[in-house]
């Protein structure tokens, strides 16, 4: 399912590990995949992931500072559960695997990020998120490749 053996082997490395079937959602500005889109399974609530390590390190840094409860809180729960909604209208799960109890759940800004990048889903938590990274990838060449 990956476009080429060059996507799967990028992917693998950026991974750490051989990558179960996804398409490319997103590449980043090198032409390196960034963003991946799963094949769809019951063991895989996450649609979308964000595979550029660099990517995945600034969101992270975002995260543990409070960056899922700052989100929550600038987008408010009736948005955040807008969100959900559309994720589970295409996808058949809540944005990340949350539970339908959560209301207004924020889980994982990387998966939120990762609809947004893919053009799947924009939307304003990733928005947040993305305001937040000072270097989203790297300047001159990139980091998986």
């Amino acid at each position: 399912m990956a476009d080429s053996y060059e996507d799967y082997a990028a992917v693998a490395r950026q991974l750490g590990r051989e990558p179960r079937p996804f398409r490319v959602a997103a590449r980043c500005p090198f032409g390196v995949p960034s963003v991946i889109e799963n094949e769809r399974t019951r063991e895989m609530p996450t649609s979308f992931w964000v595979t550029c390590p660099n990517l995945v390190a600034a969101i992270s840094r975002v995260e543990s500072t409070g960056g899922v409860r700052e989100a929550r809180e600038a987008v408010g729960a009736r948005t955040v559960e807008e969100i959900h909604d559309a994720h589970h209208s295409r996808y058949g799960t809540r944005v990340a695997g949350a539970r339908d109890a959560a209301y207004g759940s924020v889980k994982c800004l990387h998966a939120f990020t990762a609809l947004h990048v893919a053009g799947a889903i924009p939307n304003p938590v990733a928005e947040w998120t993305l305001r937040r990274l000072d270097h989203p990838y790297p300047g001159d060449h990139c980091c998986s490749a």
